[in-house]
């Protein structure tokens, strides 16, 4: 009768003391491809994108080129504060079901549930179509700043690498 190599792996490691394959969390592994997210499937999580915006939601399922679909999605824009009001601001809106092409994503990450609205207590909330409108201009004024950036810096005979697309 022969045995499988899991068996023969399980015999080896129970003899030896050591701990059994089977036993590893996937988590404890390095991935470095979109493998590396199936942690946070079911999971509530944030994601910034290429323009600007940042997405919370819970983390339905995702493929091989980090593809996302969000369940339960809400959109929210961080503005920093006024003149003579010194509080910031934010707002949100929510999305539902929101789909994220891979290319887009600049940063992912796990929320602590119990922690996630936490700083919010901080900053004063204002209704998402000022917000929107704000971000907009100040996207807008960024996009200027830095095309003049670029001027200077070919004047110089150098390279300013900025991509329009690429707000965050």
């Amino acid at each position: 009768m022969s045995i499988s190599p899991q068996e023969e792996n399980k015999a080896q490691t129970s003899e030896s003391g050591g701990s059994n394959v089977e036993d590893l969390y996937l988590e404890s592994y390095a991935f470095t491809t979109a493998a590396a997210i199936v942690g946070s499937v079911d999971r509530k999580i944030f994601v910034q994108l290429r323009d600007g915006r940042n997405i919370f939601g819970i983390l339905r399922t995702f493929d091989q080129f980090a593809n996302l679909v969000l369940q339960d999605a809400v959109e929210r824009i961080y503005l920093p504060a006024v003149e003579g009001n010194g509080k910031e601001r934010f707002a949100e809106v929510p999305r539902g079901v929101f789909m994220v092409r891979g290319e887009n994503v600049v940063m992912l990450g796990e929320l602590d549930i119990d922690k996630e609205d936490d700083h919010l207590e901080q900053r004063g909330q204002i209704h998402f179509g000022e917000a929107e409108a704000e971000f907009k201009a100040l996207q807008a004024a960024r996009m200027k700043e830095e095309k003049e950036r670029a001027k200077q810096y070919l004047k110089r005979g150098l390279i300013h690498d900025y991509v329009k697309a690429d707000l965050y």
